[in-house]
């Protein structure tokens, strides 16, 4: 089976997040409060989207 595009981005959040804390806690480099807002909300949008696949998957 093919994997969908969407699919294959699933750890790109939990990635981007990763870069975004650390570039904002070390001051690597300047992140706007906004752009990591909204790299969480992705991320958490992304586990509840996944997490209900699974479940669907299951039963």
């Amino acid at each position: 089976m093919r994997r969908k595009p969407i699919d294959k981005l699933y750890g790109l959040p939990h990635i981007l997040i990763g870069i975004l804390l650390l570039g904002k806690y070390l001051d690597l480099f300047p992140v706007p409060n906004w752009l990591l807002g909204g790299a969480l909300i992705l991320g958490a949008v992304t586990f509840f989207l996944e997490a209900m696949k699974q479940r669907k998957k299951e039963v």
